[in-house]
This record gives structure tokens, C-alpha cells and sequence, in this order.
């Protein structure tokens, strides 16, 4: 028997999933997908485990280990394994998106995400908010609250909690320093 050709292939390396054909890198970049790879003499987009399940849940991409097709549900059992709160990260993700963000990682800043404005570019923008995912039941005290607004405001970003409730429903808190 025959496999089918996927037609938006992908393929989950380590906590990666890389794209190699021409049409769909040209549309993920154009979408801002990805970070671009060229290690090789053929360029990939290198995306992560939450954008490849957004792709994968509008029908954009397809991904494969190991020839098999993943499943939307294997992926984020996956993600699971490998972070905490992966799940509800997606949600706060997959949300910014619909609203017309461009939303990438905010790991070098100490925070889940980074976003920018409504039709910003990548290259020629840069980020307004720093976004950090949290649990409905999660608690910290006022002195890591502080730093997390003050990493924020040292790199020109605002800081915003994005709470995530039993019933998978997304609040934003901005939380900003105000001079006395």
C-alpha cells in the first residue's frame, strides 16, 4: 500500500519541527513562522512545537517523525513531556494570533513570549510586550512580580500575565511600574 504525499510536510527533530519546501517557507515567512536555518545549502524554517500546532490545527502543516504522521494530539503530548504548561501556552498563543499578532519567543527575555503590534515586521519592529503564561491557581510574591516588570521596562517592553483558568478561558493583566 501506498503512503499519501503529505502536501505541507514538516518534520519534528528534537523540540523543532523543520520545513524545507519552498512554497510553504515562503508563506511561513511571510506570516512570520519560524526562524530561518541556513546551516545547510538549503535553507529550513525552524519552528517551534507550539507553532507547528497552530499550523497543524488550521490545517497549514502536516509533521512527521520518524515517517509517521503526527496527530494534533500527539504533538501536544509531546510538548507536554517537554515543558510545563505547554498546553496552555498554546492557548494564549493560538489567542494572539487570532487577533492579528505577531507573537514569538520570549525565552531570552525571560518570558513565554514576545509580541508585537498588529502588522509589525519581524526585521523592521520590534516587540511591545513581553507575555508570561500563567496558571489560574499560580501565586508569586510582589519582589518576583517587580522583577518581572523591571526585566520588561529595561528592554523597552510592557509585562503581561496571561492567566489561564480551568476552563481554558484567557485573562491579560498588564502589569506596569508607575512613578510616585
Amino acid at each position: 500500500m501506498k503512503t499519501k504525499k503529505l502536501t505541507n510536510p514538516g518534520i519534528l527533530v528534537g523540540t523543532k519541527v523543520l520545513v524545507g519546501d519552498k512554497k510553504l517557507k515562503s508563506f511561513l515567512k511571510e506570516k512570520g513562522f519560524g526562524e530561518e536555518e541556513k546551516k545547510t545549502l538549503s535553507s529550513r524554517i525552524e519552528l517551534s512545537l507550539i507553532e507547528a500546532l497552530f499550523l497543524i490545527e488550521n490545517k497549514k502543516l502536516e509533521v512527521i517523525k520518524n515517517d509517521k504522521k503526527l496527530t494534533f494530539e500527539d504533538l501536544v503530548k509531546i510538548g507536554e513531556s517537554l515543558e510545563k504548561n505547554f498546553y496552555e501556552k498554546f492557548l494564549v498563543f493560538r489567542d494572539l494570533r487570532k487577533r492579528g499578532l505577531l507573537v514569538r519567543t520570549g525565552f531570552k527575555f525571560g518570558a513565554d513570549f514576545r509580541v508585537y503590534e498588529r502588522g509589525a515586521k519581524i526585521k523592521s519592529s520590534h516587540s511591545k510586550f513581553l507575555v508570561h503564561v500563567i496558571p489560574e491557581e499560580y501565586s508569586c510574591s510582589f519582589p518576583e512580580l517587580s522583577r518581572a516588570v523591571r526585566l520588561a521596562n529595561s528592554v523597552n517592553k510592557k509585562m503581561v500575565f496571561a492567566v489561564v483558568d480551568e476552563e481554558s478561558n484567557i485573562t491579560y493583566y498588564l502589569v506596569e511600574r508607575i512613578g510616585m
